[in-house]
């Protein structure tokens, strides 16, 4: 591409529709019209992007389909991008918070003042996710309550988003919704089940079940939800 070439919104879907085949031009007037991009006009009133506009529309479109990130999210995201300092350092910033989940076979469980330090929540925010139940810890018998590693990650994803301004409260529904889900899973779990618990391998089949329910309805509702929001 020659630097500085402005393009139409029709070129614009052409060059991106193969990557993205939901881009149209009224997805893009919506972009626009959420304040996520600031296009040129010209003199008739005609929609120009320049290949800034591209790199940015690409960056919207992946957080949308590969990540289901709302736009209010994005919206932060593309300003912390604009004013860091470090663009490529704060990008795998943002790109950490949605990478998939690996786990370290020597971690050591954690006590609430490691917590803290590794994650920069306060002690009363700590206290606020074990009352939502989205920490689990664990008491050795002496008193003192330890973290596992799921518990860490799930601190480090709450700390991300609020750097990314939400608030805690934002969490409470999304807790709530994840209870129930569980409560109607674990019915359906001892539904297949039977009388008596399944094998192992019975056991990883019914996980992985569970786990692609999660992620292609998940997916498949955002979307939607996505859709209806950019046809009002």
């Amino acid at each position: 591409m020659v630097q500085g070439q402005l393009y139409t919104i029709g070129q614009i879907v052409e060059q991106l529709q193969s990557e993205f085949p939901d881009l149209s031009p009224s997805s893009l007037r919506f972009l626009e019209k959420e304040g996520l991009l600031a296009t040129q006009r010209t003199p008739g009133g005609h929609r120009l992007y320049s290949d800034a506009d591209i790199a940015r529309i690409r960056l919207i479109k992946r957080f949308q389909s590969q990540r289901y990130y709302p736009l209010e999210i994005i919206r932060h995201m593309l300003v912390k991008l604009e004013q860091a300092k470090d663009v490529e350092a704060e990008m795998a910033f943002l790109e950490s918070l949605y990478s998939p989940v690996t786990y370290d076979p020597g971690f050591v469980p954690l006590t609430r003042e490691q917590i803290a330090e590794r994650t920069g929540l306060s002690s009363s925010d700590i206290t606020r996710l074990e009352e939502m139940g989205l920490l689990f810890p664990s008491s050795n018998g002496n008193g003192h309550r330890y973290y596992d590693e799921d518990d860490l990650k799930v601190a480090e994803m709450v700390a991300n988003e609020l750097r990314l301004g939400a608030q805690l409260a934002d969490f409470a529904p999304y807790a709530q919704a994840m209870r129930a889900l569980m409560e109607e899973e674990f019915k359906l779990f001892y539904k297949l089940a039977g009388d008596k618990l399944p094998s192992p391998d019975r056991t990883r089949q019914l996980k992985d079940m569970a786990d692609l329910v999660h992620t292609l309805l998940r997916a498949k509702l955002i979307r939607k939800l996505m859709a209806q929001i950019e046809r009002r």
